[in-house]
């Protein structure tokens, strides 16, 4: 039988491969005799139940981004304290709770000390890192600066947290609201309406509009609501696979940029996200070509990928970036103003980092100004709900009064 091993030389180098032994103990005997001290001798064929239902229930899990910044952070302290990368992921996996990036760093660590890069490791688990993280951790080994290129991954991953932490906080308010008025509309449809209906009807007068939309509604919702919530999920369904579609995407996306009060904002976090993700690319020595084409891929939205894939062709073709950006029509004027002068001075890299400072103070400026634009909205929405539900019942109850008065 073959075994794997890991183990150290005579001068402490440590070395991995197989060995044909009978038992795990026979190859520790073999591997002593190699010269070699060894460190662990795993059965490739040994069936780990407990390891295995763990796993199957951990692909369930969802990995936050809080989860990715605690770890690109501690990793980046461990490494940059002169711990060996695979103790390190050995310390860091420890202080994991969530059970799925726990096991994906167990399973880094041993490819690693089976011959792979950090880089190779995590590529060949893409569910969990990103290519932004990939690819910017392989330039980071490249050149040398592998704690620092994790850090920047840090503050990117936090840079994107605090941008949607700031737009729900900003849309809590309204979006209970909207709960609030859904319910209340489904209550007075099942509870309040049906009554009231049976009372006009009692006496055979000629309903108003507000009271005819009521009671249809509301016999809507009664006689057909398994239809309704069928094709609710129906609806979800199709929009969900319509969307998974490269077509589907980029409708989608084009959408949601050219929204009310939002596609401004959606733009300028993209354009952030574009600035800071491609400033620490050029910071870790990624190529420019490399660097756009990475971009492209992580930044999220089909429509603006598509321009940095653009971009990117223009610039294969020998033109200056700035060159392309401008005629895209995406990036404002000042941007491709500050992305010129990077090119001529050399600080391009510093450029891009002042263009992303330039729309976070934008996308901070928007998000403070999202409730006052909201409310509104939200408060002519409310007032026409409510005055049809008032017209409704109230106009049949004083026909029925001036009739009731007329005997």
């Amino acid at each position: 039988m073959e075994y794997k091993y890991i183990g150290r030389d005579h001068v402490g180098v440590q070395v991995t491969g197989q060995i044909g032994a009978d038992s795990e103990k026979q190859a520790a005997r073999l591997l002593e005799g190699q010269g070699l001290t060894p460190i662990s001798i795993i059965d490739p064929h040994a069936v780990d139940i407990g390891g295995q239902i763990e796993s199957l229930l951990s692909s369930f899990q969802k990995i936050k981004t809080d989860d990715m910044i605690s770890l690109t952070r501690q990793l980046a302290s461990v490494i940059d304290a002169g711990i060996p990368l695979i103790e390190g992921l050995e310390a860091v996996s420890e202080q994991i709770v969530r059970p799925r990036l726990r096991l994906s760093l167990q399973r880094v660590r041993k490819q690693i000390e089976g011959g792979d890069t950090f880089s190779e490791a995590l590529a060949r688990d893409k569910g969990v890192f990103s290519p932004l993280m990939i690819n910017m951790v392989k330039a980071g080994e490249r050149a040398g600066i592998l704690p620092d290129v994790l850090d920047r991954i840090s503050n990117l991953l936090e840079k994107d947290a605090e941008t949607l932490d700031k737009i729900k906080a900003a849309t809590r308010y309204p979006m209970i609201v909207i709960i609030t008025l859904a319910i209340a509309f489904v209550v007075l449809n099942m509870a309040i309406i049906p009554k009231f209906a049976a009372f006009f009807a009692s006496f055979k007068l000629e309903l108003p509009w507000a009271t005819k939309i009521l009671i249809l509604s509301n016999q809507l919702i009664m006689m057909y609501w398994p239809f309704v919530m069928a094709g609710i999920v129906l609806l979800a369904f199709g929009f969900k696979r319509y969307v998974s579609t490269e077509k589907g995407r980029y409708q989608f996306d084009k959408l949601m940029l050219s929204a009310p009060i939002f596609g401004p904002l959606f733009i300028k976090i993209y354009l952030s996200r574009f600035a800071r993700t491609f400033s620490a690319m050029l910071a870790a020595g990624v190529p420019i070509l490399e660097g756009l084409m990475i971009v492209s891929s992580t930044i999220g939205n089909a429509v603006i990928a598509k321009v940095i894939l653009e971009v990117r062709e223009q610039v294969n073709q020998g033109k200056s970036l700035s060159e392309p950006m401008k005629s895209s029509h995406l990036f404002p004027p000042i941007v491709t103003s500050m992305i010129s002068i990077g090119e001529k001075s050399g600080t391009l890299e510093k450029m891009l980092n002042k263009m992303a400072d330039y729309f976070d103070r934008e996308i901070n400026y928007t998000i403070a100004n999202l409730t006052p634009l909201i409310e509104p909205i939200l408060i002519f929405g409310l007032a026409g709900v409510l005055l049809i539900f008032a017209l409704g019942i109230f106009l049949p109850m004083w026909d029925i009064v001036r009739i009731t008065k007329s005997f």
